[in-house]
């Protein structure tokens, strides 16, 4: 709240401890690709501008859509349900979006996540994975509790990771909604209405201006400091 350094080693290492007895289904790297599409919905204001093309992408049987975070509620409120929906903030996930939970969703965990985000899901499809480790800390707990696991990698945020779960999964077709990671000038949040946030434009928000090298010409595009490095992350993992 002061703005002070906080040091989350050494919950996520009691965090993984807790995943550890739950002894969970882990995921896995399947060994070919799968046909379809993953479809992964952020929660940037522009996905409620796609709705009925997202909803007609998941009624292929051949394609799977993840939600990020709280995109899960939205989606389950507009009548779509999501194959998937996974989880990676080592805090605990607000209660609407646990409370949302559907019996045909498999929830995807990070192995570091808050021991409340395991509780809230019990009795729903749990399928634990792991990040790379962040400290020594993690690395030690890793290497004595999951030894030989698989590691998701792909940033600080949970777009990026799912990314590379939905690769995992078998995935080589993907099409992204709402991960924008701008918003628009007048927006009084920088997700779509419902979703819990606490990011603040009038307070954390910025400009960034970018050139098409082709024309010269200058967009501007309103962001934020995490949302901007997720452009960069993007980056890194397309590439």
């Amino acid at each position: 709240g002061k703005g002070g350094k906080r040091d989350q080693t050494g919950d996520a290492v009691e965090h993984m401890r807790y995943a550890h007895t739950l002894k969970l289904k882990e995921l896995k790297q399947e060994p070919r690709p799968k046909m379809g599409k993953a479809i992964i919905v952020g929660g940037a204001p522009s996905m409620a501008n796609h709705l009925e093309e997202i909803r007609a992408l998941a009624a292929d049987p051949d394609n799977m859509l993840f939600a990020v975070n709280w995109s899960h509620t939205w989606l389950l409120k507009n009548g779509i349900t999501p194959k998937a929906c996974v989880f990676f903030e080592i805090d605990a996930e607000p209660e609407d979006t646990l409370k949302a939970a559907h019996p045909d969703v498999t929830y995807y965990i990070c192995s570091h996540c808050h021991p409340r985000t395991f509780d809230e899901l019990k009795g729903f499809k749990r399928v634990l994975w792991h990040s790379p480790p962040n400290s020594p800390g993690e690395k030690v707990v890793g290497d004595e509790l999951f030894p030989g696991s698989n590691l998701v990698g792909g940033g600080v945020g949970t777009f990026t990771r799912t990314l590379t779960v939905a690769l995992h999964v078998g995935y080589r077709n993907i099409e992204l909604f709402g991960v924008d990671s701008s918003f628009p000038d007048d927006s009084k949040t920088t997700h779509v209405e419902g979703y819990e946030t606490p990011a603040k434009p009038d307070i954390d928000g910025f400009f960034v201006y970018a050139k098409v090298q082709e024309t010269g010409e200058i967009k501007r595009f309103r962001s934020m400091g995490y949302l901007a490095l997720q452009v960069e992350e993007f980056k890194s993992t397309a590439e």
